[in-house]
């Protein structure tokens, strides 16, 4: 049986990558050995489903702050390849290393290709183009990413602009979409549905200034202004620290009544299913699994620009700005002349139908 190691971008926690890998893993047990790298202490939110398929978990801790300044940027590469070779060596001899640590794959993909791994993944997730880096971390990125180029044998991502962010223009690159198991999330609610005095509305991601979590509260402080009678349901872990201004901006808008933070290990289908819309106004992304989600319970969605088109599958409706007047407007709109759930052609995202992908590409060198 052909050995798979899997590099994650953080641990094993509910957020989206992590959820794309135990998606593959869950699917392709039976087929392959696989083991992971993670970058946290633990234990984490996955652990225990990925054990109980066979696999090791291999931990690189990520180091503390010193003093407030982040020391461990000047030694991360050094210390990612050397333990990744170390992993290598002592565990293997792997066949496949699928990467998703973006710039940081470098790393972990030259410790492969010495140690003689054939098959060298790297998958992009996200599209952070917009981000305003400083000019040493795009030198930086500019140089990791031709190391990437020179090392990889495989490049993927989740869309499009995912794959040119990380890997360049020209690179011939793949779009793979993040799979789900549909039956997780068919629409088991009501078709008719904003159709009494309360809407129910619903965000779900980790708390970061990528997801935006922030502007929800205020948009959210309109529609109080509006006299609308509202719910919004905020779920998921991430920083604890945005988490916590996000908590204090509740309060100092009085929205405790309207405003429930639920933790990452909530029930996210039903969630879906009892939710009237559903709101995800990042300010960039790769694709947003849980808009797929979304999508397949029927649930209208409004997001932000940022998401790319390939996440569109019918339920999906763009907002040019980053407006809190606007999105409050939008809503107050949806809530007057009413919303029915939709239910869309998710075949392009059953993960029964990409697993079949990734297998194929991890048995190519057969």
């Amino acid at each position: 049986m052909k050995k798979i190691l899997e590099i994650s971008c953080g641990g094993l926690e509910n957020g989206g990558v992590q959820h794309v890998i135990m998606n593959i893993v869950s699917n392709l047990k039976d087929d392959f050995q696989f083991d992971i790298i993670v970058f946290s202490k633990g234990p984490d939110f996955f652990d225990e489903q990925f054990f109980s398929y066979g696999g090791k978990i291999f931990r690189i801790p990520n180091k503390k702050r010193v003093f407030g300044l982040d020391i461990d940027a000047y030694f991360r590469g050094p210390r990612i390849f050397f333990n990744t070779y170390k992993i290598l060596k002592n565990n293997g001899p792997y066949d496949v290393i699928h990467c998703h640590n973006y710039f940081e794959s470098f790393f972990c993909l030259l410790a492969a290709k010495i140690t003689g791994v054939k098959t060298r993944i790297v998958h992009s997730h996200n599209d952070a183009s917009f981000i305003k880096f400083s000019v040493i971390q795009k030198i930086y990125q500019r140089i990791l990413r031709k190391l990437i180029l020179k090392n990889a044998t495989d490049f993927i991502g989740c869309s499009k602009k995912a794959c040119n962010y990380l890997f360049g223009n020209n690179c011939k690159a793949i779009t793979i979409y993040n799979g789900i198991d549909l039956e997780k999330f068919k629409n088991i609610g009501n078709l008719d549905y904003i159709s009494n005095n309360k809407i129910h509305l619903l965000h779900v991601g980790n708390f970061s200034e990528q997801k935006n979590q922030i502007f929800l509260i205020d948009v959210m402080n309109e529609l109080k202004a509006k006299k609308i009678d509202f719910e919004l349901k905020l779920v998921g872990g991430g920083n604890s620290t945005y988490r916590e201004k996000v908590i204090n901006k509740i309060k100092e808008k009085s929205l405790n009544d309207c405003i429930k933070v639920l933790p990452s290990d909530s029930n996210i289908p039903q969630e879906m299913n009892n939710a009237d819309l559903f709101l995800f106004p990042s300010n960039y992304e790769g694709l947003g699994i849980v808009l797929i989600e979304a999508q397949a319970t029927g649930l209208h969605c409004l997001v932000s620009k940022s998401i790319p088109v390939e996440a569109d599958l019918g339920n999906i409706e763009f907002i040019d700005e980053l407006d809190v007047l606007k999105w409050s407007e939008k809503i107050y709109n949806i809530v007057k002349k009413g919303q029915k759930r939709i239910n869309v052609n998710m075949d392009t995202y059953d993960i029964k139908k990409i697993a079949k992908v990734y297998k194929k590409l991890y048995e190519k060198n057969n």
